[in-house]
């Protein structure tokens, strides 16, 4: 019979042990369990022998110096463990390769290693039992960011009517690329923030403390996402990189010098990030989301969310008149060195932004030359 190492195995060092991972193994619907499997560097020698299909044979020829019996016992313990395949057994990471050819294995891990997560319900024992081991870790992380010795740009709160029919709104929606010279008004900054960012109301969480809900739906009210916003075009406002304090409807001035250059250096020269009135850099807390949900599919609903918000933003800024924008092309890394965030409690997600557009605003078919550009996300 022949075997082959399973081609979706990951490995990594866990309280001292060296562990390989198949994320691609079917998992329990009904328990919270991972594959990790501990090996020594007996097994990972044997293992390195099935790269391809092999017979016990073959590898007993490649190993003078062992115990036949002894090697025999070993690829048992390895096929039973799941890390070594049949080929019955291998269509799956077969059709993984041929389907997934295109993405790395990061990519692969994050998906597949991510599925089927056990939930454990949302009655009062279960409530209390993950509060406990929420509580026990220490005091809820604050729901509001603020970076108090910022100077401040006030928001007005006489928020722009948004009376466009629901349906306009939507038919209306359309990624733009090409904006103006004039610039957004003090106004429609305030309304597009506040109604897409900012808490519409609060309530008590009880052990949780107080959240608050926004127009876009959150994971557990947890509300992990920040806005910083590079102000390019705004009247009232002089440009620079902010931070918007939802709390107070607030800009909070990071940065003075921050401007089109640094923006067209982050989004890869994407123009309608450098012409838009404003551009909003959406970052993650994770750690407002991981102090409650503590399993790795978290992660998920944390990109979920993200995509609310975006919706919701380019809802709201067509309303209000203006052209949205959204693009996930950007420098992660370099994007959260301009913030000031460490890349790890606070990591960098998305990049939208909104201006006076050139183009229609009334759902109109768009230019198919636009459509093709390589970053369109009509």
């Amino acid at each position: 019979m022949k075997l082959r190492r399973a081609r979706s195995l990951v490995g990594y060092w866990s309280e001292g042990e060296f562990v390989l991972e198949d994320y691609l193994a079917t998992k329990s619907s009904d328990v919270d369990e991972d594959n990790a499997v501990v090996v020594d560097e007996t097994a990972l020698r044997l293992l390195d022998l099935f790269t391809d299909w092999t017979d016990t044979e073959s590898v007993l020829d490649a190993l003078p110096g062992f115990d036949p019996e002894s090697v025999r016992a070993s690829l048992e313990v390895l096929t039973e463990a799941g890390l070594l395949h049949t080929i019955e057994e291998a269509g799956r990471e077969d059709l993984l390769s041929a389907e997934w050819e295109n993405w790395s294995e990061e990519a692969r891990f994050f998906h597949f290693g991510t599925k089927d997560a056990v939930y454990i319900g949302d009655d009062d024992e279960h409530r209390r039992e993950a509060a406990t081991v929420a509580l026990e870790s220490g005091p809820p992380p604050e729901i509001f960011k603020h970076y108090p010795d910022a100077l401040r740009v006030r928001l007005p709160r006489a928020f722009l009517p948004l009376r466009r029919g629901f349906d306009d709104v939507l038919l209306a929606r359309r990624t733009h690329r090409e904006f103006t010279d004039g610039p957004v008004t003090l106004r429609e900054l305030a309304t597009v923030l506040h109604y897409t960012f900012a808490p519409m109301y609060f309530v008590d969480a009880r052990e949780y403390g107080t959240l608050f809900m926004r127009t876009s739906p959150g994971g557990g009210a947890r509300h992990e996402l920040e806005a910083y916003v590079a102000v390019l075009n705004v009247e009232g406002v002089a440009p620079g990189l902010y931070h918007y304090n939802l709390e107070q409807h607030s800009l909070e001035l990071l940065d003075a010098d921050f401007g089109r250059e640094q923006v067209d250096r982050l989004a890869f020269g994407q123009q309608m990030a450098v012409t838009a009135g404003f551009t909003i850099f959406l970052t993650a807390l994770v750690k407002r989301a991981a102090y409650k949900y503590r399993h790795p599919r978290t992660l998920r609903m944390i990109m979920l969310d993200a995509g609310h918000l975006a919706q919701t933003f380019d809802l709201v800024a067509t309303a209000a008149g203006l052209g949205p924008f959204q693009t996930a092309a950007f420098r992660d890394s370099e994007v959260e060195a301009a913030l000031g965030v460490d890349g790890i409690g606070e990591t960098a997600l998305y990049l939208f932004g909104a201006g006076r557009p050139s183009g229609p605003t009334d759902g109109h078919p768009i230019d198919m030359r636009v459509a093709a550009h390589p970053y369109y996300r009509g």
